[in-house]
């Protein structure tokens, strides 16, 4: 019984965590001129954490799908956290998404992207790091 508690305070924690690292990844791709256009999309096929329009110097405009992976330290291993089983899922949910919300492919350029949120308890420094992930 105990074991079950201290289980569900962790994943409650780690859960509270997440959250706050998306919200923190949200700002933070508003300072850099996304518009964010959903959060936390679910679907049986993935789920995407940030779904934002960017704009990208050659392509203009781009419809962002966005995993963001939060930690209380830099160990590099946040970016290894998104591995091609759950860059597969997020693909999935991006297609779905296109499809319920009628973007028009032929049209619309897609980008698929990871933030990592650091946040330093000791200082309450929050950093972040931002990859392009593979299209397919």
């Amino acid at each position: 019984q105990i074991k079950n508690f201290a289980s569900t305070v962790a994943k409650t924690q780690k859960r509270a965590l997440g959250d706050w690292g998306e919200e923190q990844a949200s700002l933070f791709l508003v300072r850099q001129g996304y518009e964010i256009i959903e959060r936390n999309f679910v679907t049986r096929r993935g789920d995407v954490d940030i779904i934002a329009w960017g704009n990208d110097p050659r392509l203009g405009r781009v419809l962002c799908f966005i995993e963001v992976k939060t930690r209380t330290r830099d160990d590099g291993f946040e970016e290894y956290a998104t591995n091609w089983e759950k860059i597969q899922r997020i693909h999935r949910a991006a297609e779905y998404y296109c499809y319920v919300r009628n973007v028009t492919l032929d049209e619309t350029f897609i980008r698929f992207e990871h933030i990592s949120v650091y946040a330093n308890r000791e200082n309450g420094a929050v950093s972040f790091k931002k990859y392009i992930l593979p299209a397919y």
